[in-house]
């Protein structure tokens, strides 16, 4: 193991920024990084400290009973965005790369602003969309780069590349409810969709600006492979929560990138 990464403490699995209880003080990766996943031995004080935060909410809403009070604080939860230093820097790694990612169809020789705003907003729209949700839902979220997606990423890079694959890295979040898990992964492919179908639309007003159609099939492109029910991506969390949700948000995709390329 080399000095800049770290080893989990229940999995062996080698994080190159890993997370590290508040209660043990061991290193852990981002499946065992909340204390009951790695069977923490001061799980007593986590369970009371959860406990105090449930009953701080409670008497908090004892306090405001308004119907307009408590529409307020939802719109000041949904809206609150918790970040670190440590998101920024990977957020900002993983976007330098789907950058040259977007400039490598090119071959580098020109820059468009339209082409490369599509390819960023694809993915960060999409990223974002799980990170909101899961801090709605009070859950932990931030975006970590994972070397072996950075390294797919800044290959897909090289212009003579005939296969570009964007995954840089995910939105780790702390959710144990399956229903809300299960939100938070679709959240994202569902956003791709909708920006997907607006580009569509908007080529019925604009039929002679081709990057919308670019923006309708790249959408298309990052859901569908998002959407596959493989390994870590969204696709598998889907299909594991809701099998029918999951074929319908595979078909609508499918529908967008075929109409997409007609």
């Amino acid at each position: 193991m080399n000095q800049s990464t770290m080893k989990c403490h229940v999995c062996g699995f080698e994080e190159s920024i890993p997370f590290k209880c508040n209660y043990c003080g061991e290193s852990f990766c981002h499946l065992h990084r909340i204390p009951i996943n790695h069977s923490c031995p001061f799980m007593d004080k986590y369970i009371e400290k959860r406990k105090l935060m449930i009953q701080d909410k409670h008497s908090s809403r004892s306090k405001s009973p308004s119907i307009g009070n408590d529409l307020l604080r939802l719109l000041l939860r949904a809206a609150r965005i918790k970040s670190s230093k440590t998101e920024l820097l990977h957020l900002s790694i993983a976007t330098l790369l789907i950058i040259a990612v977007g400039l490598s169809f090119n071959s580098y020789r020109y820059v468009s602003w339209q082409f490369l705003a599509i390819f960023i907003s694809a993915f960060l729209v999409h990223e974002f969309a799980h990170k909101f949700l899961a801090q709605y839902y009070g859950s932990w979220a931030e975006f970590r780069a994972q070397m072996y997606g950075l390294i797919v990423t800044a290959i897909s890079a090289i212009p003579f590349m005939p296969f570009k694959f964007i995954a840089p890295g995910a939105v780790m979040v702390g959710l144990s409810d399956r229903y809300k898990f299960g939100r938070v992964a679709l959240i994202g492919p569902l956003t791709n969709l909708v920006m997907g179908f607006a580009f569509l639309a908007s080529t019925y007003l604009y039929p002679y600006h081709s990057y919308l159609y670019t923006g309708a099939s790249f959408n298309a492109w990052i859901a569908m492979f998002n959407l596959l029910p493989f390994g870590t991506l969204d696709g598998q969390k889907i299909f594991d929560w809701n099998k029918i949700v999951w074929g319908c948000t595979m078909a609508a995709t499918m529908t967008l990138f075929i109409v997409a390329y007609l």
